[in-house]
């Protein structure tokens, strides 16, 4: 995730899918990103009709096919759009789908996990060292 992606002043975050406890959308809120939260692919679809999203994020739960019709029409409407797949964690079921996803991947996603997504929200929330941009 770029820092233009996680700094509110550049658009919204649209979460897609189910959010333990809304975890991820306060670790978005922490980081200074306006989140908007869509609880399935279709309400997804229907924010993303109305409103611009700089980045999406596609909590999976292990179904490629899902995932990938998501990300496609996704895409129709805003091609310019980021979209990140975040696996979920589902023991084998979560490991076969993320086999699914580096042998198939879907051009123009990243895909992580948790803790790299959080990784990125927390380097993309550090001050530039001096002479640099965020």
């Amino acid at each position: 995730m770029s820092s233009k992606s996680v700094n509110g002043k550049h658009g919204k975050i649209m979460l897609v899918g189910f959010d333990n406890n809304r975890i991820l959308e306060k670790r978005f809120l922490a980081a200074g990103c306006p989140v908007v939260a869509a609880t399935d692919n279709e309400a997804a679809i229907n924010y993303a009709r109305h409103e611009t999203f700089r980045t999406t994020v596609l909590v999976s739960r292990g179904s490629l096919i899902n995932v990938a019709e998501t990300v496609f029409n996704l895409r129709d409407l805003n091609p310019s759009m980021e979209i990140i797949v975040l696996v979920d964690r589902l023991g084998k079921q979560s490991g076969r789908f993320l086999r699914q996803l580096l042998e198939h991947p879907i051009e123009g996603t990243q895909i992580l996990t948790r803790r790299q997504l959080q990784k990125r929200l927390h380097a993309a929330g550090q001050p530039a060292p001096p002479g640099q941009s965020a």
